[in-house]
């Protein structure tokens, strides 16, 4: 030590600090010189060159800025469950064959649902002829009373009133097979029938020679007044075990018309939460073990969901639903159906369409869809028709405003599936992202952050060696 007036400076730990200096700056000029980060290197040409250096300072901030932006998009990318569309074509040997339904727009036979005018009075006023009539039912009339007007309908009641199906079903075949099974149920429209709702009909042939081949007589002169104003037939294509939608779905074809009806399947497969499979909706994972299916056996859809729903409403109104609807409820005399549940009905479609029903009704994950490509000719051709005038002992002006031709096939043994996948299956497809930035912009890998956790290392033992040697000097002084 040496004294001058009041200062004293201690050469030893004057060496120590300058060689701890030395030695932090020379360990980071080597790691400056030997790292594989590209560009830190190039800043070590500072201590030759300063201009030189600085610039490429501002070329490795610009990537290292570029990096962090990229790291935290990709992040914020992954928790926002980014999803992929995959289109392929799935093809068989045997193809299955959909569900049809058929409904008659007049689906309710008059010589059966009509024994007076006041019964016809009734189907006209719950009918949508019924704005364009004055007449109303009085329901004080002891006929109704009489006539179980006031007494809940039945399933039976209701599947009696439908068209004879050996009367409207002239001809069927599929592929050349005929004399077709069709079941009726009880739809939205009234009485339908359905072929293949078990889906157990499959075929090797596609084009309009092949598959499904319908006569229809729609009897007009039986047409009771309903929810429909026109003549004809409706026709759905579903999946087999779903429900038919006549309202919503399907196609019409009119008497003395052959109609082509091409069919191609689509099966869409969409990714359940977290992944907003519709924007911004989620669509409902029916496959899920904790999924519970309110309408067993039937298989869920939109379609079946309102249906519960709207008939859930109806009945908190009415007390009552009508035969059909699903849900265990007791179901409504013909009064109720003109007085309250018609009514209620109206009204909920409308708040339907204003998105404003309050029906929770996702979508399902699994949809398959049908679509119809039609095409039309008059039936029967004037040969054809003298034909059937022997055959069926009917007037050709008869057959003409009542029989129509229905040819339903598939174009082509394939459907095409549409399936969402997630864009990141697994973190390490993150990773590999993160890793081609680094690769691209400062050419870092998996190693070089390695030489970064390194040098950090030492910079902290170095801190804490120091750290430990000035407290040492500062206990020596003390005791001296």
């Amino acid at each position: 030590s040496e004294n001058g007036g009041d200062k004293t400076i201690d050469h030893g730990e004057f060496n120590e600090k300058e060689n701890g200096r030395q030695s932090l700056r020379e360990l980071w000029w080597e790691f400056l010189s030997e790292t594989t980060c590209h560009g830190l290197g190039k800043v070590g040409s500072m201590r030759r060159n300063r201009l030189r250096g600085i610039l490429w300072m501002v070329f490795l901030i610009t990537s290292m800025s570029t990096i962090i932006w990229f790291l935290v998009d990709e992040v914020r990318s992954y928790y926002s469950y980014p999803y992929l569309s995959k289109t392929s074509l799935e093809t068989f040997k045997r193809m299955p064959f959909p569900a049809v339904t058929i409904c008659n727009m007049g689906s309710k036979n008059k010589s059966r649902s009509s024994k007076t005018e006041k019964d016809e009075l009734y189907w006209l006023s719950i009918s949508s002829m019924s704005v364009f009539s004055s007449k109303r039912v009085n329901w004080t009339d002891s006929y109704y009373e009489e006539n179980g007007y006031f007494e809940p309908i039945s399933l039976e009641q209701e599947l009696s009133m439908g068209m004879d199906v050996s009367k409207f079903i002239l001809s069927s075949a599929f592929d050349f097979m005929g004399e077709l099974e069709f079941e009726p149920i009880l739809t939205s429209l009234g009485v339908c029938y359905t072929w293949n709702g078990d889906g157990k009909a499959t075929t090797k042939m596609s084009g309009s020679l092949y598959n499904l081949h319908l006569i229809l007589d729609i009897n007009r002169e039986l047409y009771e007044a309903g929810l429909t104003t026109s003549t004809g037939v409706k026709l759905i294509v579903h999946e087999p075990g779903t429900i038919a939608d006549p309202i919503n779905q399907g196609f019409t074809v009119a008497p003395g018309v052959s109609v082509l009806a091409s069919v191609s399947k689509k099966r869409f497969t969409f990714l359940p939460y977290p992944f907003h499979a519709f924007v911004e909706d989620y669509c409902l994972d029916t496959m899920a073990p904790d999924f519970i299916n309110k309408f067993h056996p039937l298989p869920y859809s939109v379609g079946a969901c309102k249906k519960f729903c709207f008939a859930e409403k109806i009945f908190k109104r009415c007390g009552c639903v009508q035969v059909g609807d699903l849900g265990n409820h007791s179901i409504c005399s013909k009064y109720q159906i003109s007085t309250c549940y018609l009514k209620e009905m109206v009204r909920l479609l409308y708040k339907d369409v204003k998105d404003d029903a309050s029906c929770d009704c996702p979508h399902p994950c699994e949809q398959t869809t049908y679509d119809v490509i039609v095409s039309t000719s008059q039936f029967p051709s004037d040969l054809f028709v003298k034909t059937l005038e022997s055959h069926l002992n009917m007037s050709e002006e008869r057959i003409r405003s009542n029989l129509l031709e229905i040819n339903l096939f598939y174009d082509k043994l394939y459907y095409l599936w549409v399936r969402q996948i997630p864009k990141y299956e697994r973190i390490g497809d993150v990773l590999a992202s993160i890793g081609g930035q680094m690769g691209l912009f400062i050419g870092a890998s998996v190693l070089t952050i390695m030489e970064f956790i390194e040098i950090i290392f030492l910079l902290l033992f170095f801190i804490l060696k120091r750290l430990s040697s000035k407290h040492r000097n500062s206990l020596e002084n003390a005791d001296i």
